[in-house]
């Protein structure tokens, strides 16, 4: 693996909490809202008292909304500075409670050893995060020591078409009788 990049990656993350933390807030923002979170949750299906791996959970946004749906949640970043921003915003007396690691995803005996005594686990999530990762290779292989058999694991990635300064989102609403809004990604090259 190139350890630059992931340092790079780290002390980018690391240096970013701050200005992460404060767009995505407690309730995130809408791509997250109208996009992310619906196909998520209903690829997940996530019911009370399943158990899910939140890797590189950020500021603990999608851990904060599992755990209110009853689901036990173990989540990790390598960015200590988002685990603190995510435990900041975990409610003081969460139910199930959300159990925070600082881990590296691209380490694969960092994973086994800290999550396999713990598992299995019933799906693993990553959010808007594999497209940081220099190697992914390691993170895959420990999600099958990991997983139950039948265990899923749901990831979003960003199209690079789509995540540059030419694009535009865009949401059209128009009332016919019936208010409709349609959304849509507008590029100019």
């Amino acid at each position: 693996m190139d350890s630059d990049s992931n340092q790079f990656s780290r002390h980018a993350w690391d240096a970013n909490a701050e200005h992460w933390d404060a767009r995505m807030g407690d309730d995130g923002n809408d791509f997250f809202n109208i996009l992310c979170w619906p196909v998520l949750e209903s690829l997940l299906d996530p019911k009370p008292g399943t158990r899910v791996l939140d890797v590189a959970c950020g500021n603990g946004l999608t851990s904060r909304r599992l755990a209110a749906l009853g689901v036990n949640v173990t989540v990790f970043d390598f960015s200590a500075n988002l685990i603190e921003k995510a435990r900041r915003r975990n409610s003081p007396d969460p139910n199930p409670p959300i159990s925070f690691q600082v881990l590296d995803a691209t380490d694969e005996l960092q994973l086994l050893e800290n999550f396999q005594p713990l598992a299995p686990y019933d799906s693993a999530l990553s959010n808007m995060a594999l497209f940081d990762m220099p190697e992914i290779e390691p993170l895959f292989r420990a999600l099958r020591k990991l997983l139950r058999p039948g265990g899923v694991f749901v990831f979003s990635l960003t199209h690079p078409a789509f995540n540059n300064p030419s694009v535009a989102l865009m949401a059209e609403e128009w009332d016919d009788g019936e208010l409709h809004t349609r959304y849509a990604v507008k590029t100019g090259r």
